[in-house]
């Protein structure tokens, strides 16, 4: 059957002009995808290249004049070639692994050198703690030690926006912290010990 009644099929919806089409391209497509510059996404530039073709084969329109073994060879290789393209951009982000190895440095020095993962989850867990336990402190003590603790406001401007004395602050803030201070108390026995 010719080419160009098997594309009309095709775009008819006969799935069997589609794989008869795929069998006869299947050579060009492979052509593109095992190119030497590639071959460590071939499959994936396989995939591109029949992706191509399903797509040519929709999109064909035999009123433009363009043969349509030329017009999906050119999809294949333009999509096999974009491919490569994006690829070769992630490749050229990449650091040199050989090179850094050759020298002695292994990959895990070059990790960020002062973190201390044991810490950083300690900190984590004990900001919650906290959290928690200033959440059990009355509403104004525990606006008045968010605010100037966490916040860092000074005590006369959070008199300010709460509506009260500098003193009153300051006295909200002192019993908020020595119930805290009562609260806490027992966090870290096992380590005192």
């Amino acid at each position: 059957m010719e080419l160009h009644e098997l594309v009309k099929k095709a775009q008819a919806g006969d799935a069997l002009a589609v794989d008869e089409i795929c069998l006869r391209f299947t050579g060009l497509v492979k052509k593109y995808a095992f190119q030497p510059h590639i071959c460590s996404i071939a499959e994936e530039a396989q995939g591109q290249g029949w992706l191509a073709v399903v797509q040519g084969i929709r999109q064909y329109d035999e009123q433009c004049g363009v043969p349509f073994a030329g017009y999906i060879e050119s999809r294949v290789k333009y999509a096999v070639w974009n491919l490569f393209k994006r690829e070769r951009r992630l490749w050229q982000q990449e650091g040199p692994l050989d090179s850094e190895q050759e020298e002695g440095l292994s990959i895990l020095q070059h990790l960020a050198d002062k973190a201390d993962v044991a810490t950083e989850v300690e900190l984590q867990w004990l900001s919650e703690e906290l959290m928690a336990v200033i959440a059990t402190l009355p509403d104004k003590q525990q606006q008045v030690i968010y605010k100037a603790t966490i916040e860092e406001q000074r005590l006369t401007k959070i008199a300010m926006q709460m509506g009260i004395t500098t003193q009153a602050v300051f006295n909200l803030r002192q019993r908020g912290f020595a119930r805290l201070k009562i609260l806490c108390a027992g966090m870290y026995r096992d380590i005192r010990q």
